[in-house]
């Protein structure tokens, strides 16, 4: 797919294609977060770079899981808190690896995907890549991490990507989670519109994403389900999970939890939200609503492909992490 980002823009991308599984098949045994197969697939290194186990079939599918450790016919996941009964015997599951930056914008593709930067300098500074903060609270949050890519001095006709933090080391593996999304800056000086083109595979299966709620007041989740096609509101499957707080009504106290979408057909930096949508639960309606019109329904409304967009869980939920499952049918 190639995704166009234009000049002056922000382009919010949910990368909407996954590399290719280097293993996909069913789970021998299962010991708290170790994994076994047999026969013996001869798994290779899947910790040099970086690898998630996701289950295809079972409780779980669309869920993924980091890889710790693995040796020829096991995998010990990282213990992110929940237990992997999706990976119990029987389940299929396939191992994927991680998308890194250096992968999708390569110095190859200079002046393609990205325009280079001309050093590591503020004013030199073009594209640059922006990640959400996925580990803070609260609403509207700055980015945590932002490259750029510039040029190696060491090495005249090279390059690599660099973190406004840390200028002088190497980025290119930074990874994309499959389940959040990427901002693509193109500022005025960066002088030309540009297109980030993305090959690989299709998830035809389920997809999940991590929904987090506070308690305290409202908490933002910058998400991403992934899929390489348009979607509409109906199908993305946030009422059918049972992972969003209804409203009982159109009035703003009465809103709860919201679906923030935020257009890559609108031009501009720091760009509001395009449309604002909640789900209003009472006796007589049972549909969704913009907050720019309540009265009409607007399940129906199409969601572009290949974006991210932000669920803001309001403050009445119970704290707590909730896992969002997208289970519309995309033929292989």
């Amino acid at each position: 797919m190639t995704i166009p980002t234009p000049v002056t823009n922000d382009t919010i991308i949910g990368a909407p294609l996954t590399k290719p599984p280097v293993f996909q098949g069913a789970v021998t045994s299962r010991s708290n977060f170790v994994i076994t197969v047999s026969p013996s697939p001869g798994f290779g290194d899947l910790t040099s770079t970086l690898h998630y186990v996701q289950p295809v079939s079972g409780p779980q599918a669309g869920f993924y899981f980091d890889v710790a450790t693995n040796s020829s016919n096991s995998i010990t996941l990282v213990d992110n808190g929940v237990t992997p009964t999706g990976l119990d015997p029987s389940n299929t599951f396939k191992v994927v690896p991680y998308w890194t930056i250096g992968q999708i914008f390569p110095t190859a593709d200079t002046n393609v995907s990205f325009t280079p930067s001309l050093g590591t300098a503020v004013p030199q500074r073009r594209t640059l890549i922006l990640l959400p903060n996925l580990t803070g609270t609260g609403i509207n949050r700055a980015a945590s991490t932002t490259l750029f890519w510039a040029p190696d001095t060491n090495n005249p006709g090279t390059g690599f990507w660099r973190t406004t933090a840390a200028s002088t080391v190497n980025a290119n593996g930074t990874p994309i989670l499959p389940d959040s999304y990427f901002t693509v800056r193109n500022p005025t000086n960066s002088g030309t519109n540009l297109a980030v083109t993305i090959a690989g595979n299709v998830n035809t299966g389920a997809a999940s994403a991590q929904l987090d709620s506070i308690g305290s007041s409202a908490n933002d989740n910058y998400v991403s389900l992934g899929r390489p096609t348009d979607i509409t509101v109906n199908d993305l499957g946030l009422i059918q999970s049972g992972v969003f707080l209804a409203s009982p009504g159109t009035a703003v106290p009465q809103r709860r939890d919201q679906l923030i979408v935020i257009s890559n057909s609108v031009g501009g930096i720091n760009k509001a939200a395009s449309v604002t949508y909640y789900y209003v639960t009472n006796s007589g309606t049972n549909a969704w609503r913009t907050t720019a019109n309540s009265a009409v329904d607007a399940g129906t409304n199409v969601i572009q492909a290949a974006i991210g967009y932000i669920v803001r869980k309001a403050s009445n939920n119970v704290p707590g992490t909730q896992f969002w499952t997208n289970n519309i049918s995309i033929a292989p």
